[in-house]
């Protein structure tokens, strides 16, 4: 998974400096006193237009970065379930046993959040049916467990 991040960051990258490049360069030809006003104004258009999308694609890229060489440390312990990115957090999702043996639904983020945070963010995705999407019956699982989280 690591490697298909790491493909897609460095084709966001390439992508983000050639449009910056061809956005400069329609910019610079739009500066050609030998072209007609319209020729020109449209070269400044379309190359202000490429490089401001070039310079979005390599913010994209650097935000993904961020994330993936921050998300490295997590560890838990547990079964693993997966991982999803939600509001520039990177989460690992794990079920484990407590100590009074009940199951636990939990959340590692990168950023770190404190545990109300983690809470705050669960509730949110089992009301939103986003982990029924992800993982089948967990949120009826989570929420006959944890029923006074969701009053």
């Amino acid at each position: 998974m690591k490697e298909a991040n790491r493909k897609d960051s460095a084709r966001y990258l390439f992508l983000g400096l050639v449009m910056a490049e061809l956005g400069m360069l329609l910019i610079g030809l739009g500066g050609w006193n030998a072209l007609y006003f319209q020729t020109r104004m449209l070269n400044y258009a379309g190359g202000s237009i490429l490089f401001l999308s070039g310079l979005v694609l390599i913010w994209i890229d650097a935000r993904r970065m961020k994330v993936a060489c921050n998300g490295s440390g997590l560890t838990s312990e547990g079964t693993y379930l997966g991982k999803f990115e939600l509001n520039g957090h990177l989460f690992e999702a794990y079920e484990r046993r407590a100590n009074n043996g009940a199951s636990e639904f939990r959340l590692l983020s990168s950023p770190s959040v404190n545990p109300a945070q983690e809470a705050a963010f669960i509730r949110y995705l089992v009301n939103e049916g986003l982990i029924e999407a992800m993982w089948p019956n967990m949120s009826r699982q989570i929420e006959e467990e944890a029923n006074w989280a969701f009053l």
